[in-house]
């Protein structure tokens, strides 16, 4: 069974099974998971994968942005405050470009009219985990130390943020393969 958990090489989903306890954290944790479950089957198919676009939009941004640097020396930022202000700007352009895709022709372009409740949940499972990895790759160090080791090690490493950025996009090519067979 180990052997099948552990697929993808250098992540060993076994430990996240072994260090899984009922703690207040883990509690906290998974209800925020079902929060946002809800979450996102509330928005619906279309507005799920126009999300989807935005986070990938956003973190294209931030990734990108030449001028956070130029306003970390112009403004009076602490470490701390530098890190809350580069969140504050992902989320910021995340909940921008949602808003104008939203309103404009694309949305038309992502619907899933035909999906199951199970592929809109899977993508809202992809798009937690992908919006999961990239807050906790911009947050510190120091927060990052404080969250149980099974949460840190598949959300805030350069790999896994890489692996959270390419399975969404999987499990869009599987959706629309299954659509065209039917």
């Amino acid at each position: 069974m180990n052997d099948f958990l552990s697929v993808i090489w250098g992540l060993d989903f076994s430990k996240l099974v072994q260090n899984l306890n009922f703690s207040p954290t883990t509690l906290f944790v998974g209800l925020v998971l079902v929060f946002l479950m809800l979450y996102g089957l509330s928005l619906g198919r279309t507005k799920a994968l126009v999300s989807l676009l935005s986070i990938y939009v956003a973190l294209a941004f931030d990734a990108t942005f030449p001028y956070l640097e130029k306003l970390y020396t112009l403004l009076p930022f602490n470490e701390d405050t530098y890190y809350t202000a580069r969140l504050t700007l992902f989320l910021l352009v995340y909940l921008v470009v949602f808003a104008i895709l939203n309103n404009s022709f694309a949305k038309g372009r992502f619907t899933l009219k035909e999906s199951s409740i199970i592929s809109v949940g899977v993508i809202s499972l992809s798009q937690i985990g992908l919006l999961v990895a990239v807050i906790t790759n911009i947050i510190p160090d120091n927060i990052i130390e404080r969250m149980p080791e099974y949460l840190s090690t598949y959300f805030s490493s350069k790999e896994a943020l890489f692996y959270w950025i390419i399975i969404p996009v999987i499990i869009l090519v599987f959706l629309k393969k299954g659509k065209k067979e039917r």
